[in-house]
């Protein structure tokens, strides 16, 4: 510190972080979202959240992309006595990856879609029409961001052709207020993070099994974000596309 006249030794230098719980060497990232709509788009979605009626439908959307097909070279070491965690081995096998276009029951706490190749419009159309397929009759809500994908020509086509679902984004880079997103936690904490898969075929099946255990077990996520100065009576138009 003596470019500030100020002479320590490190030994003082680390009292005095450890004294005031600083960490330096530390860093955590996040990303602020900058959307001029920000709080139009975060008010519609959370009153879809709080104030849909019980018979309208709430299906939260979105891909994962990147799921890596990883193949390790040799098994794992599991936990023993004297040693408390599983040892892995760094090498693996590389098998390509998938991307799945997934949906979420808000109200049932259900993931359910299909696995693919690639994304894209079409592959997103493709998911639209199985959650138009398995909730025939009633109202409802599909809640996704911005990605290009979920709002094009083609997606307001669907939506015009499908009157009775109504689209609702989240803003820009606040992908925490799609439900989707836990249940994406969920699968990447349990299946994606630990598994070996010896091909994108065997990553798929394992996937669909997980969603088939999962839904079995499901139930809604206590959902209870509700900002200071969110306003109850007002429930913005300008987010959402009927």
């Amino acid at each position: 510190m003596a470019d500030v006249g100020v002479t320590l030794s490190p030994r003082s230098v680390g009292r005095i972080l450890t004294a005031t719980l600083l960490q330096p060497h530390r860093q955590k990232m996040w990303l602020t979202s900058h959307d001029d709509e920000f709080r139009a788009k975060r008010d519609d979605v959370l009153h879809v959240y709080y104030d849909t009626p019980p018979d309208e439908h709430i299906i939260s959307v979105d891909e994962k992309p990147g799921m890596q097909a990883l193949e390790r070279r040799y098994a794992d070491i599991p936990m023993g006595p004297g040693q408390p965690f599983v040892k892995r081995e760094f090498e693996y096998i590389r098998h390509g990856t998938q991307v799945l276009m997934g949906a979420f029951d808000v109200r049932t706490g259900r993931l359910f879609g299909y696995v693919d190749d690639r994304r894209g419009t079409l592959r997103f159309l493709g998911l639209l029409d199985m959650i138009a397929t398995l909730y025939p009759t009633g109202r409802g809500h599909l809640v996704c961001d911005n990605l290009i994908d979920h709002d094009n020509d083609d997606v307001r086509d669907w939506f015009d052709e499908h009157p009775r679902w109504t689209q609702h984004f989240t803003p820009k880079h606040a992908s925490w207020l799609n439900q989707i997103e836990n249940a994406f936690g969920q699968l990447q904490r349990q299946i994606l993070t630990r598994g070996s898969f010896v091909s994108t075929a065997d990553l798929r099946e394992k996937i669909y099994a997980w969603m088939l255990w999962q839904n079995g077990h499901a139930s809604p996520f206590k959902w209870n974000y509700r900002p200071k100065s969110w306003d109850l009576k007002s429930a913005p138009a300008s987010a959402a596309r009927n």
